[in-house]
């Protein structure tokens, strides 16, 4: 099986032979001609080679015109493709959401967070924003959406003239002794906090014990300060693709 997960920020594939995820390609969503990108990956055979389980695409995407370009790629080239959403994923789980405002992404997820982790969790995706998806007895209670650690880092930078790039890592100390080191703490312990607060808040008013997956580019990062135990999950979108995909078609 193929599966796209089409973001604002980049474009995932994962190819899937024998229920195991074989290979990852990923490139930018912006500046790319993505039919060229596309016919470089399947007409010049690269990913004939792989013995796919299921002979169809899966796509979770929140990119709609990158969306109908890469539909019809794979259409031209007679392949069956799904683009996700609530009304056509195996009815296993509650949605106690708007159906049209729910990003695919975020059903992917949590489609994938309760066939590994069973009926209660928490799912923290560092991407483009930095989204919480609560999941209690199977049902989808709802989630935020807070802005995320690289575009708040860019934002800042672009509107600061004296503030500079800098990497996203943990800090020693929480009180930095120049610009670079205010910088990094206040974004690794500001994140941190959030995060931690955010975990308490929803556990309090939901009255349950959830599994905290994380997920996302920067997830590994935070990892260690978070004050729950959490399970690192680096493929959970493509992943619950391939696990929609399997239960519709196998």
């Amino acid at each position: 099986m193929i599966v796209f997960d089409v973001g604002n920020t980049n474009i995932v594939i994962g190819i899937y032979e024998n229920k195991k995820i074989k290979k990852i390609i990923r490139f930018n969503t912006n500046n790319i001609n993505i039919k060229s990108k596309l016919q470089s990956l399947f007409k010049d055979n690269y990913i004939s080679k792989f013995n796919l389980d299921y002979k169809i695409c899966m796509m979770a995407s929140v990119v709609p015109d990158i969306d109908k370009k890469i539909i019809s790629f794979l259409k031209s080239i007679k392949l069956k493709v799904l683009n996700i959403k609530l009304s056509n994923v195996p009815q296993i789980i509650n949605f106690n959401y708007e159906s049209k405002q729910l990003g695919s992404d975020r059903i992917a997820n949590t489609f994938a967070a309760i066939k590994k982790y069973g009926k209660n969790s928490i799912i923290i995706d560092f991407g483009t924003a930095t989204t919480f998806d609560v999941i209690k007895n199977k049902i989808y209670e709802g989630g935020l959406i807070a802005p995320g650690i690289n575009i708040s880092h860019e934002v800042l930078v672009k509107s600061a003239s004296k503030l500079k790039k800098i990497s996203i890592t943990k800090t020693k100390y929480i009180l930095g002794k120049n610009t670079k080191n205010s910088m990094q703490s206040g974004f690794y312990w500001g994140y941190i906090s959030l995060i931690n607060g955010l975990i308490k808040k929803i556990i309090s008013q939901k009255n349950f014990k959830p599994t905290i997956i994380l997920t996302g580019g920067l997830a590994q990062t935070f990892k260690s300060e978070i004050n729950y135990n959490t399970y690192h999950e680096p493929n959970l979108t493509l992943d619950g693709l391939y696990l929609i995909g399997q239960s519709k078609y196998a």
